[in-house]
């Protein structure tokens, strides 16, 4: 008799435990959150000008996501790639166009999917975002979808005399 109380005991915790990571993973932003990026650092690995895209720089980042980081709605003034290295990395596409390749093997390489609009994705490791701004204006959002730090590399084809990211609001128009 005395076992049924304990057996409760452990049922419960396990399910607290399993509850708390499910809440404790982000979402998207909200749409009243101040525009901007909350939680989220980088550093460069490379670069280079490269001869073949005069005025424009060549660039890999990392960038890490805390738990619980996001960034509003924005875009870039660039061609990108950013591929989830560890984590798992939350996006809605809002405006333009953008694919995801889904992480595959040597033998069988994923194959670029166009990203509908207003669908929230969620990318885990080796799954990449592709979109080139020039090409399509992309408006976009994302956030950590995992409990703990999202590692990302970012390949980005940059303007370096415009500014990286512009924060707009739902109708697309920038703010500060």
């Amino acid at each position: 008799m005395r076992r049924l109380p304990v057996l409760l005991l452990v049922i419960v915790s396990v399910f607290g435990l399993i509850t708390t990571g499910v809440l404790a993973q982000g979402g998207p932003p909200s749409p009243d959150a101040t525009p901007g990026a909350v939680g989220v650092s980088g550093i460069p690995l490379g670069g280079v000008d490269p001869v073949g895209a005069p005025g424009y720089r060549l660039e890999v980042v990392e960038l890490t996501w805390d738990a619980g980081a996001y960034v509003t709605r924005h875009f870039h003034p660039t061609a990108l790639i950013t591929c989830v290295q560890e984590g798992a990395l939350g996006f809605t596409l809002q405006h333009g166009a953008a694919s995801v390749t889904r992480g595959g093997t040597a033998d069988v390489p994923g194959s670029p999917e166009p990203l509908a609009l207003d669908t929230e994705v969620v990318l885990e490791p080796r799954d990449c975002i592709t979109f080139d701004e020039l090409a399509s204006h992309m408006e976009h959002a994302g956030w950590n979808a995992s409990d703990g730090p999202t590692v990302l590399w970012e390949a980005r084809l940059v303007d370096p005399d415009r500014p990286f990211t512009t924060y707009v609001n739902d109708m697309g128009t920038p703010v500060s």
